[in-house]
């Protein structure tokens, strides 16, 4: 079971979507354009995000690109009846998607097992790194160090005996290290001297 945010203007494609993934279970939110759908990423654990290019306001793109840019492991799902093959490039080269969808389509069980099948791949995508985190903060207590570390979000992962702002940058008393994985960076801060410190 995904969390599924549908951002599309036309209410009888959003809420035929959202009918038939409540009804397999899936958790649907629904927004109509840009700012509602960010408003709704930054207060909720969204999977994956089903968008219409043609959006109120803002291009489809722009959203694809703070998702990707904010939220990096939400995988994307593009409806569209765009033809212009410039968009579509800008929509794959700025976003994380998976599938483009094109308009008109009926929306039926083979529509409704593609998008399961990527909300289960964001799912497993969102384990792995927990599992990563994990294991990271095992070997950082083994070391016995003081530490600070974060996913690249700067959602808090662990510490030990270290208080760090993310985004704090380097200095000459704090090492900052960026761990890149296939599930995405974690920023990891130590003190030079290994005291226990808080910063900022």
């Amino acid at each position: 079971m995904a969390n599924y945010l549908l951002v599309e203007p036309h209410e009888h494609t959003r809420k035929t979507l959202a009918r038939l993934l409540t009804k397999e279970g899936e958790i649907i939110f629904e927004a109509t354009e840009a700012t509602d759908a960010i408003e709704i990423l930054e207060s909720s654990d969204i999977d994956v995000v089903i968008t219409e290019l043609r959006l109120p306001h803002t291009d489809g793109v722009e959203l694809l690109s703070y998702v990707k840019k904010n939220f990096p492991l939400i995988h994307q799902i593009v409806l569209t009846d765009y033809t212009h093959t410039h968009t579509l490039i800008a929509a794959v080269n700025y976003g994380n998607i998976k599938r483009i969808m094109t308009k008109p389509m009926k929306i039926d069980e083979y529509v409704i097992r593609i998008i399961k099948d990527v909300g289960q791949q964001a799912i497993n995508m969102k384990t792995n790194k927990y599992r990563v985190a994990d294991v990271l903060t095992e070997f950082l207590d083994d070391l016995g160090h003081t530490y600070c570390l974060f996913y690249e979000n700067g959602d808090l992962v662990s510490s030990e005996n270290l208080v760090v702002p993310f985004g704090f940058g380097e200095t000459d008393e704090l090492k900052r290290f960026v761990i890149p994985t296939q599930y995405g960076d974690f920023i990891l801060y130590q003190p030079r001297d290994r005291s226990s410190q808080t910063y900022g």
